[in-house]
């Protein structure tokens, strides 16, 4: 399933559309990265604009975050993340929209009721700041 993250101010904007199956039980892959006890993620290798270390800082700090609330909905079962795909375009990436995208790809697939993240325009530096 696709998300598309988009913000958008005063002729700004940060857009992204990550592309993320859920597999519940999966049969674990070498590459599988481990975020949290029963949550793995795996990355459809090479996705431009997606480096190891916004992977880490990004990625699996929004499922960490949501942790609490994706065991509550996948019970006993271990569940892996897959993203197949992400796209975007280099005038509208900005890599905290990582979080933003991911986050909120698992709010719509398991239906979360969770506060929004709140966004500011620092025009100056002609970026958003994401309160994460």
């Amino acid at each position: 399933m696709v998300y598309k993250f988009v913000v958008s101010k005063k002729g700004y904007g940060v857009a992204i559309f990550i592309d993320v199956d859920e597999i519940r039980s999966p049969v674990l892959l070498e590459n599988d990265l481990l975020v949290d006890d029963r949550i793995y993620l795996r990355i459809n290798h090479p996705i431009p604009f997606l480096s190891e270390n916004d992977v880490d800082k990004y990625i699996t700090k929004a499922i960490k975050d949501l942790s609490s609330e994706i065991y509550g909905k996948i019970n006993d079962s271990t569940v892996c993340f897959f993203i197949r795909g992400l796209d975007t375009n280099p005038i509208y990436f900005q890599e905290e929209g990582l979080y933003c995208a991911m986050r909120g790809w698992l709010v719509q697939n398991y239906k979360l009721e969770v506060p929004s993240i709140p966004t500011e325009l620092d025009e100056k530096n002609r970026r958003f700041v994401f309160d994460i």
